[in-house]
């Protein structure tokens, strides 16, 4: 009886130290650009500076390194709209119901920030939805990851808001890009 005892507790002991000694495997690295996007990995390219989106008109994202196939862009951007002549202001946050038909993004919030892409298209991770060339996607204060898919060289992404009279805007947003390149 004493012989088992000692022998299980010696077990207990060597697995012990065999666990804590044993080196450990690396962890894996997040290889990929939207597994980089979540992970919230320094991305390759980000704005230097907040930019401004002015609310009463689209504004081309001013980026020096362009985009390409699977890149993944993260916006996060602040600020508010004035929405009419009056100085009714909103978050472009924006705020439901969505816009519905004749807004420019009608699934998207109404005021918020929203954008485009001139060429190819985007999956809104967030909703599960492509966007393709010129159809407004939903941004807001934080967009989550973007997984751009190239269809041409020279793709822009726009920003503008979800309201259909830009006209009676002021205000805006201050916006930031981060951006993880993918592997083509």
């Amino acid at each position: 009886m004493r012989v088992r005892s000692l022998l299980s507790r010696c077990t207990v002991v060597v697995l012990a130290l065999t666990a804590a000694l044993w080196p450990a495997a690396p962890a894996a690295a997040a290889s990929l650009p939207l597994d980089r996007c979540y992970d919230l990995a320094p991305p390759q390219h980000a704005d230097d500076q907040p930019w401004s989106a002015p609310g009463n008109r689209q504004t081309v994202w001013p980026t020096p390194v362009g985009i390409l196939d699977r890149d993944v862009l993260r916006v996060s951007a602040q600020g508010r709209i004035r929405i009419d002549h009056w100085g009714t202001q909103k978050s472009i946050a924006g705020e439901w119901p969505a816009g519905g038909t004749g807004w420019p993004a009608p699934d998207a919030p109404r005021y918020a920030l929203i954008a485009k892409v001139t060429e190819g298209s985007v999956l809104v991770l967030r909703n599960g939805l492509s966007y393709g060339p010129g159809r407004w996607f939903p941004v807001g204060t934080d967009s989550g990851c973007l997984l751009y898919y190239s269809a041409g060289l020279n793709p822009r992404v726009i920003f503008s808001f979800n309201d259909p009279n830009l006209g009676d805007n002021g205000g805006g947003a201050s916006v930031l890009v981060s951006q993880w390149w993918g592997e083509g």
